[in-house]
């Protein structure tokens, strides 16, 4: 019998291969780790601490999920031919999908703890269809996933012969890095990187650990309850017990940044930005404690850049590039760190790579209405008056008190229609917004697709109206927005940019 997948030309040149044996251990441990849990509780419920039970339920796991492993390898291959990729999937139901490399646009490189350890990683191949990773390669030889790569990369910059052999040179020195951050820069990033993930994690861990814990563990009332039945506190002064909530917020804080720079620590790991230079010009980034990643994103895929800060950060100089773009990393962002903590004298070379320019220091920024701030603090007024009004009469008078929130709030908002802005130049368009995280998000005016001008019911008698400002990438990239400006400022901001967009068609015909 003849297989219905088979060439129908065949390629002794380009034969048909299984991916590295190790790839059964790296799935078998991820499923394992994933079900191992389920045993653990099973042995502390119904096995009833069973040692013998619980270990042949795990043996009989780890047999299950080591066969059905090996059967998917044994059935996964891959073939790469002179300009395209075929993978033949499935137990039952089988699968060929074609690749041409005229259709991928980026090949990135993933290598995790265990995988970095046993020299594999991970090849994700995205044709920018909208659906993600259009192909995944798992568990390649760390040699072999580079050659794809670059196989791929030298395909699509068409390079001659002698230029792909100078360029894979693995006696060519590595040019300086566009930007890197060394430990302590990562320690600078991971401070202003507060979180309280850590906390998160211990909670969810707790709850489903809650077998081991005591009744009522989590029951506020029995804490109440037993609080008020001892003088533990009751016993010291006002001023230990002052000094006792304030260690607790202290305490909080601490926690939050540690857990922020393990984060930043485990993402940034290493980082090293490198500017592409040979065939399709883009940038290169490194980057990863446990999971490495290694990802070109093409300069002609970038569609805006963002600089973001906040009022410490800036204080201190520190900013955060991003680029916004068409190529999606291994979990989908399409906002890309190109320098996670630099000075803005770092920022502006990579920004000259990218064919987009900072700000100049005289350029005049527009401020939107002031009823962004004004309105915005009547309806949340009202909003407060309202619960104050009903919980203190239902509740207690002390509840009258709620509407006093509105206080530090105003300011706030104040704060936040300072700092949103607008400016437009010749081939670009600047907005700021955010005043504890400030946002300067720079849009190339040949890059906008659309512009949309609306008007809220509160919009009508002020005679007021938000831009929306869409670049390529569909649903997976956020609008921009101006909002709260005069309905005829936006209308001929709207005329500016449509108009820009048109005389770049007709000039291109």
């Amino acid at each position: 019998m003849t297989d219905p997948f088979a060439d129908p030309v065949p390629r002794a040149s380009a034969p048909f291969q299984h991916l590295h044996p190790l790839s059964i251990v790296l799935k078998s441990i991820g499923t394992l780790g994933q079900n191992l849990f389920a045993i653990f509780v099973l042995h502390f419920s119904l096995f009833d601490r069973n040692i013998l039970y619980t270990g042949l339920a795990a043996a009989a796991l780890i047999t299950l999920v080591v066969g059905v492993t090996t059967l998917i390898w044994s059935r996964f291959t891959y073939q790469v031919t002179a300009k395209e990729i075929r993978i033949k999937s499935g137990l039952l139901n089988r699968n060929n999908r074609s690749i041409p490399f005229d259709r991928i646009q980026d090949v990135s490189l993933e290598q995790k703890l265990i995988s970095r350890l046993l020299g594999l990683a991970t090849v994700a191949l995205e044709t920018g269809s909208g659906g993600g990773e259009d192909g995944k390669l798992d568990a390649l030889a760390r040699a072999d996933a580079e050659t794809l790569r670059d196989t791929i990369r030298d395909y699509k910059d068409g390079l001659k012969a002698d230029d792909i052999e100078q360029a894979h040179d693995p006696d060519a020195a590595e040019a300086p890095p566009l930007f890197a951050m060394d430990n302590r820069r990562i320690l600078i990033a991971g401070l202003f990187n507060f979180s309280f993930v850590l906390l998160a994690i211990l909670g969810a861990v707790a709850q489903n650990l809650d077998f081991l814990l005591p009744d009522g563990f989590f029951d506020p009332g029995k804490w109440l309850d037993a609080l008020r039945g001892t003088d533990f506190i009751n016993g010291y002064s006002s001023w230990a017990r002052i000094g006792g909530a304030i260690a607790a917020i202290l305490a909080l804080v601490v926690v939050g940044l540690v857990s922020g720079i393990v984060r930043t620590f485990v993402r940034e790991y290493g980082f090293r930005l490198d500017k592409v230079v040979s065939g399709q010009p883009g940038f290169r980034r490194r980057r990863g404690l446990f999971t490495l990643t290694d990802m070109v994103m093409p300069i002609h895929r970038v569609q805006a850049a963002i600089v973001q800060t906040g009022p410490v950060r800036q204080r201190f100089g520190w900013h955060h590039l991003k680029f916004i773009s068409l190529a999606a990393d291994a979990h989908g962002e399409t906002d890309h760190s190109a320098a996670p903590c630099a000075r803005l004298s770092e920022i502006d070379p990579i920004l000259t790579a990218s064919a987009i320019h900072a700000p100049s220091s005289d350029l005049a920024f527009q401020p939107v209405n002031a009823a962004f701030w004004w309105r915005r603090a009547i309806l949340l007024s009202l909003l407060f008056a309202a619960i104050a009004l009903a919980a203190g009469l239902l509740l207690h008078r002390g509840f009258f008190a709620i509407a006093l929130l509105i206080l530090p709030l105003c300011p706030l908002l104040f704060l936040e229609w300072r700092h949103h802005q607008y400016a437009l130049t010749d081939r670009q368009l600047f907005i700021q917004t955010g005043w504890w995280r400030r946002r300067l998000t720079i849009l190339p005016r040949r890059k906008i697709q659309t512009v949309d001008v609306s008007q809220s019911p509160l919009d009508h008698p002020l005679n007021l109206a938000t831009v929306s400002i869409g670049i390529a990438g569909g649903s997976a990239i956020r609008p921009v927005m101006i909002q709260t400006i005069g309905f005829a400022e936006a209308m001929d901001l709207r005329r500016q940019l449509i108009h820009q967009k048109d005389d770049q068609t007709a000039s291109a015909e």
